[in-house]
């Protein structure tokens, strides 16, 4: 016989039960769960109130200098570790080989994410290449999805980000992503801090899917991009996630 526990011997009053409730599922999950998702198992709690639950947690997480957090990323919430710990989580998760993209896949999501919904032959003629096997690869990661199909004649398919690619990235939504504009003051203004130190200007892509770096492993591609497990952020371990939206799950 399993060892029968009553949780009212541990929480002062309801809404303390229902907080201890919200952390114990979100520390058993490892998917991102939404606020209405956690309320739907509790009686008379309301999204809101998980938030604000989520909000009190994190509050005594920070107070308590605890190495984690809830984190808001892909449409719900999740535990995360603070990337300061990142270190000993990848030691741990050594075995567990991370989501490693070329230069040729991370111009092919690039397109993908500020087009979507967007055809193959829409990107292949940005990058002018052909991206089959980028594209096959993406969709083997889980990063891209078949988002339905064109009325462009042959009905082709239409291809979009992913509820992993936010989480991968460390996203709530895709409007967490920079506007195209946003992105072009960037490049500016660090074309004009390249050029007041005398230094060569080299041809700068824009984010814009008109104009991204074109080529099979462009020179100018990153080759990487920050995300939320230690790359740039938060890390997760355990029942605390260590990848990172489907806009329409």
């Amino acid at each position: 016989m399993g060892e029968s526990y009553d949780i009212d011997s541990v929480a002062s009053d309801e809404d303390a039960r229902n907080q201890g409730i919200v952390e114990a599922l979100l520390m058993a999950s490892d998917r991102p769960l939404g606020a209405s998702q956690i309320a739907s198992l509790l009686d008379g709690v309301r999204a809101g109130d998980v938030r604000a639950y989520v909000e009190d947690l994190n509050t005594q997480y920070g107070r308590t200098g605890r190495s984690f957090k809830i984190s808001e990323i892909a449409g719900g919430f999740l535990f995360m570790v603070h990337s300061e710990y990142g270190i000993w989580v990848r030691r741990l998760l050594k075995d567990k080989a991370p989501v490693r993209l070329s230069s040729a896949a991370l111009e092919t999501l690039a397109i993908v994410v500020f087009k979507q919904p967007v055809m193959k032959a829409e990107v292949e003629h940005i990058r002018g290449v052909s991206v089959d096997g980028v594209v096959r690869h993406l969709l083997e990661k889980g990063l891209i999805r078949i988002a339905g199909r064109s009325d462009a004649p042959g009905r082709p398919l239409l291809y979009g980000t992913t509820r992993d690619f936010l989480k991968h990235f460390g996203l709530k939504t895709l409007s967490d992503l920079p506007k195209v504009r946003e992105l072009d003051e960037l490049l500016d203004d660090k074309a004009a801090a390249v050029s007041s130190q005398g230094e060569p200007l080299q041809a700068m892509g824009r984010p814009e899917a008109s104009a991204v770096n074109t080529g099979e492993g462009s020179g100018n591609a990153s080759g990487t991009l920050t995300g939320a497990d230690g790359r740039g952020g938060l890390s997760g371990a355990g029942g605390v996630d260590t990848d990172g939206g489907d806009p329409n799950p």
